[in-house]
């Protein structure tokens, strides 16, 4: 069967700026069955996860937070602390997270408290339908939510700001129709947001595009 997701990528991005991959990974774009065919009007659905939050307990925690967040979808109980995971992931004061740190320690987590094998991707999408592809296949089919990096001072909701340092969140549902909108949770004030898909998509490009979620292996 073809992967839904792309390879993982060894090329690290900091959590404080974004920076391009050396060799990014390859896009892989999942087949989805059309909505609505012709002559037919679906009323919008909400397609989302459960997922257990908690605020991030230090300023800099925001990939410790956005990580227990994904496990709760994989592990039933027992979920490691943000403590534990900020070490696994390598995260320090003040920049925080690099990307290839956290999925380290997501595979640390997985392997620790899963009770079965899994595989933490890069997500690369390169346009605004591959995103919305890649939600739906988290999400949609899978069943799991998905980590993101936006700039802090560039969410999807909200003022813009210069402020450009890095910040996880999560992805955890999107809504169906002809105006589709993403589900989002920030571990930064532990809230739940619902943005347009284009202004979610323009956050995420705005970061470099990539994101994290695990699959079955």
């Amino acid at each position: 069967m073809t992967p839904l997701f792309a390879a993982p990528a060894v090329a690290p991005a900091h959590a404080a700026a974004p920076a391009a991959p050396a060799s990014a990974p390859v896009e892989q774009v999942v087949s989805v069955p059309l909505e609505t065919g012709p002559g037919e009007v679906h009323a919008a659905a909400t397609k989302k996860v459960s997922i257990k939050t908690q605020e991030q307990q230090k300023y800099y925690w925001c990939a410790p937070a956005a990580g227990r967040a994904l496990l709760s979808a994989y592990i039933s109980r027992g979920l490691p602390s943000q403590s534990k995971l900020a070490g696994w992931m390598g995260t320090k004061p003040p920049d925080g997270t690099w990307e290839t740190g956290m999925r380290n320690g997501l595979r640390k987590a997985l392997q620790t408290y899963a009770g079965r094998p899994y595989e933490v991707v890069v997500l690369n999408p390169k346009s605004q339908s591959a995103f919305l592809t890649n939600v739906k296949a988290a999400v949609g089919s899978k069943k799991k939510p998905l980590i993101y990096r936006v700039l802090v001072g560039h969410k999807p909701w909200g003022r813009t700001t210069g402020n450009k340092a890095g910040h996880f969140m999560v992805v955890y549902g999107y809504t169906t129709g002809s105006n589709p909108k993403i589900l989002w949770w920030d571990p930064a004030d532990n809230t739940r947001r619902t943005a347009s898909l284009s202004k979610s998509w323009a956050s995420v490009k705005k970061a470099g595009h990539r994101g994290t979620t695990a699959v079955a292996s």
